[in-house]
């Protein structure tokens, strides 16, 4: 399905390719509800995935380089190593995960995106070389299957945190306080937590920085507390990942269930103050300048609230009521 019409309003992608999960949030420009989806992030070629190669509810079937692939796998289905690097946009994960989102964003047979917006880690987005090659990488024409193509006209790339900013925005009731305070925007991720500091609206010159003490160091502490407790190497990251994006409170060890909850705060206490305070000490650039508010979001967003308060005790500490999709929306909304 083409474009109606060149007054018709833009449909818009807002797109969060995550190590943990694909955040999509998609609509017409004017939509006052648009579609939200929260997707596992792995990817593999069809032949490496372990058990049935037929495809799972939610799993999505995609060409990639002429070769089927199956996108939106829970942790372990596939059969390929992880990809977890800074280069992840590059990857073929990455891609097949593209392609597969954006076909799900064009159901009752569209094929065309007017908008995508997406975002990089604050540290990628000072080298104007990646933005560029992302950019190009997403624009035009995507063969996402052998019978289907899809067209994204224009692609937008953010810092990633200004999409959990752009999210509170539009949730939080005294916008001016905000537009009038110093305002340090956490993204706590899977590989990494990036930050970065507004002014007055405006970003900081040289504020922002990324952090490795995340997600996956949080999921490896707990999977370390675990063993301590129960023995043997503890139940893998992969198991308590699937948990924690399930919403479930145990898992499954030795044929017992264990609750998660202790040994997540556990964890949290360990790996998310030490990140938090590693990124205050990088602050001095704001020579005692106080900073107002908090403001979090991100996969990980809900784990760090209570060390956020902790490490800035007089700042107003605000978590996107929905942190896990807060960047997507935030990307979609940067199009308004």
């Amino acid at each position: 399905m083409t474009r109606k019409n060149h007054t018709a309003p833009a449909f818009v992608v807002g797109l969060d390719i995550g190590y943990s999960n694909v955040k999509r949030v998609d609509g017409y420009a004017d939509a006052a509800d648009p579609t939200q989806s929260i997707r596992p992030a792995q990817a593999a070629p069809l032949h490496s995935l372990n058990g049935n190669a037929t495809l799972k509810e939610g799993e999505h079937y995609v060409q990639l380089d002429g070769e089927p692939w199956a996108a939106f796998l829970s942790a372990g289905r596939a059969g390929v190593t992880r990809e977890l690097h800074a280069d992840y946009p590059a990857s073929k994960a990455y891609r097949a995960l593209f392609n597969a989102s954006i076909s799900e964003a064009c159901g009752e047979g569209r094929n065309e995106i007017d908008h995508l917006i997406t975002g990089l880690p604050v540290s990628q987005m000072r080298q104007p070389q990646l933005v560029e090659r992302l950019t190009a990488q997403l624009t035009g024409t995507h063969q996402v299957a052998p019978q289907r193509e899809i067209q994204v006209h224009k692609v937008s790339v953010l810092p990633q945190p200004v999409g959990t900013l752009n999210y509170i925005y539009s949730t939080y009731e005294a916008t001016d306080d905000l537009d009038e305070g110093v305002i340090l925007v956490l993204d706590p991720g899977f590989f990494s937590v990036d930050w970065v500091v507004f002014r007055r609206g405006d970003i900081v010159r040289d504020s922002s920085d990324s952090s490795m003490e995340a997600m996956s160091a949080l999921l490896e502490a707990i999977n370390q507390a675990i063993a301590r407790e129960f023995g043997g190497p503890g139940p893998g990251r992969d198991k308590i990942e699937i948990a924690l994006q399930r919403g479930k409170p145990y898992i499954q060890l030795y044929g017992s269930k264990v609750e998660l909850k202790p040994f997540v705060d556990q964890a949290v206490a360990t790996v998310v103050p030490k990140a938090l305070s590693n990124m205050k000490q990088q602050m001095r650039f704001l020579e005692g300048e106080a900073i107002d508010f908090v403001l979090m979001g991100g996969g990980g967003g809900g784990f760090y609230q209570a060390a956020a308060e902790e490490i800035f005790p007089l700042s107003k500490v605000i978590t996107a009521d929905r942190p896990i999709i807060s960047n997507a929306y935030g990307y979609w909304l940067q199009h308004q």
